[in-house]
């Protein structure tokens, strides 16, 4: 049996035994009301609580009986036992000075048909539940240490993967929903309350990380400020600005939300059972679950691409691409250029020194509109320049982007090696490490990248752009995710609805 079966056997069963706990002392509950009202009384010692079911539901004395009732420490301790029919019950306790005035509190309580009893909403807390809470925060510390796992191997085995972005992604998501749950654990809460703590989860990462992004975006515009007046006023040149007020907006969008529907007249969410509220409850928890996915995401681009530009390939490399970009009108390099050229020949060096193997290498990049020479043969001019060998520089002149650069390069190489299979690394600028990768890899090559430094003002905004970009080559799955997610909030919404007001 392969072992993705033995784990949904193995979760199965762990379900099952769960529903059992839940289900054989279930119809037994203890309600622990810590009441305002009893503790401003100043009764914190043990005494007697007066109970009786509500007159107003005769119904209410043949789906329960009330077993023990007591106050200890100035919360009232309430013991009952379903009569296995379904409905809803409310018990009225209070204090005997209370009771002498007929002021009473209330209790709540779901009779389901199976006789087990939640409490204040129809898939509330329970006997038992405790073990569900803890099963839960047991399972996702499992999910995550093997999800951990599994990010350690996929980077081993191939850093180029945009999986590992989700990966990341994924285990920071988990480690603050684990956390909440075990935060939260002693607090009674049924199966909407733990849904309702992904929701939390994902408010407060929006609320904690938005100073963290308030400074972002200052750091970007300053950058795109000097960016501009370097590089000149476009709007690629102001993305990583947009970015940063786009999440920042995003951050802040359920507390502009919840500000303008508390005070909107054309829906009422003020009313418990109104549909209003739910609106208002889901469109609150997408835009909360959506900034901290994409902020998720962000920190695992930033983790990922990192790593990629540090990284120094294996010194065993047959061939290292270089990587073009726009060269000067008089066919020269730009420094953006020349620092990948550098960096390659850097490499070669260390890997001489290192192995004693020579390296074989291939610029990379056809001739632009606007361009006197190919990029590729801009490139080849200055290898000879800094004195590498002629036979040493395969040139590739006629790809246009990135994803030509590696597929027409890698078709030279199998061509120079007959069909072999060659080592092949390239370089490129840090920033662009990562995605140059991640192309690669799509296109079946087993290649690494070494990454050449640039300027911290162009760094920012270059980023923000390949962050953009790989969103972009991989939006059919964030839309899978988001969709998730969305289905998710709806899912909780529909529990409550049903739960407050179908069943209430």
């Amino acid at each position: 049996m392969k072992n993705g079966k033995r784990r949904n056997l193995s979760l199965g069963v762990w379900v099952i035994l769960l529903g059992v706990i839940l289900l054989i002392p279930g119809y037994v509950y203890i309600v622990t009301v810590g009441d305002e009202y009893v503790v401003r009384q100043n009764i914190n010692a043990e005494g007697t609580l007066l109970t009786k079911y509500d007159e107003e539901r005769p119904g209410d004395a043949e789906l329960i009986d009330i077993v023990s009732a007591e106050l200890t420490g100035g919360e009232a301790v309430i013991r009952v036992r379903s009569k296995s029919k379904n409905g809803k019950a409310y018990v009225l306790f209070g204090t005997e000075e209370e009771a002498k005035e007929d002021v009473y509190h209330v209790a709540s309580l779901y009779v389901h048909r199976n006789g087990v009893i939640t409490n204040e909403d129809f898939f509330g807390d329970c006997t038992g539940m405790m073990t569900v809470k803890v099963s839960f925060c047991l399972y996702l510390a499992i999910l995550l240490v093997m999800l951990i796992r599994k990010l350690r191997r996929s980077v081993k085995s191939n850093l180029y993967r945009y999986r590992n972005i989700l990966y990341y992604g994924l285990v920071i998501f988990l480690s603050a929903t684990l956390l909440f749950q075990l935060l939260y654990l002693k607090y009674n809460s049924g199966a909407i309350g733990m849904l309702e703590s992904a929701k939390n989860v994902a408010r407060t990462m929006a609320v904690v990380s938005f100073p963290l992004i308030a400074v972002t975006a200052i750091m970007v515009t300053v950058s795109n400020i000097q960016l501009i007046r370097k590089e000149g006023r476009t709007w690629r040149n102001m993305l990583g600005c947009i970015l940063g007020i786009f999440l920042g907006i995003l951050a802040l969008m359920p507390e502009f939300l919840n500000e303008f529907l508390q005070r909107s007249t054309w829906i009422d969410v003020h009313n418990y059972s109104g549909v209003g509220r739910f609106v208002a409850e889901f469109l609150d928890y997408t835009c909360g679950t959506m900034a901290a996915y994409l902020e998720c995401i962000l920190l695992g681009t930033i983790i990922v691409s990192v790593k990629a530009a540090r990284r120094i390939p294996a010194f065993d490399k047959d061939y290292i691409i270089i990587h073009g970009s726009q060269i000067r009108k008089d066919g020269t390099l730009t420094k953006l250029l020349q620092s990948r050229a550098d960096r390659a020949i850097e490499f070669a060096s260390m890997q001489k020194a290192a192995a004693g193997k020579d390296i074989t290498f291939v610029p990379s990049g056809g001739k632009g509109s606007d361009e006197v020479i190919s990029e590729g043969e801009a490139i080849r001019n200055y290898l000879l320049e800094q004195g590498i060998p002629e036979e040493q520089i395969l040139v590739e002149d006629k790809s246009v982007d990135t994803a030509e650069n590696l597929k027409l390069s890698a078709e030279l190489i199998r061509a120079q090696e007959n069909g072999e299979q060659a080592k092949i690394a390239f370089a490129t600028t840090n920033y662009h490490v990562f995605r140059a990768g991640m192309l690669g890899t799509s296109q079946g090559l087993d290649i690494e990248g070494i990454g050449s430094r640039t300027k911290r003002y162009f760094w920012v905004n270059a980023f923000v752009r390949e962050f953009i970009a790989t969103i972009y080559e991989e939006r059919k799955r964030h839309a899978f995710v988001m969709g998730m997610l969305i289905l998710i909030g709806l899912a909780l919404v529909v529990m409550q609805y049903i739960s407050n007001v179908v069943l209430a």
